[in-house]
């Protein structure tokens, strides 16, 4: 699970913007506003929130959260953009060869 999507920042958000975004997104899927079918999804989602702006508000934990992370411009989105599906593949078994 990638934090930085799941509160919908970027990488080099400041902490202002990430407590803006925990705030929203968590009005907005709180359980207690769902609907009661789907009150067990926004339970999860809410987890996952939680979890994400707990690593991303402390420095610490966010230091170590991202050295765990692929630089951003070798993610597979990038090199999608970048060259196409078959660039993504070609890139990714050559690295597997040379492993």
């Amino acid at each position: 699970m990638d934090h930085y999507r799941t509160l919908q920042v970027t990488r080099d958000a400041e902490s202002v913007v990430i407590d803006r975004a925990y705030r929203g997104l968590s009005m907005k899927y709180h359980p207690d506003v769902s609907q009661t079918g789907a009150r067990e999804d926004a339970a999860g989602r809410m987890r996952d929130l939680n979890e994400a702006y707990r690593i991303l508000r402390d420095p610490v934990r966010r230091a170590a959260y991202d050295a765990t992370l692929p630089p951003e411009s070798e993610s597979g989105w990038e090199q999608f953009l970048e060259s196409g599906l078959i660039g993504l593949f070609t890139a990714r078994f050559s690295s597997r060869r040379e492993a």
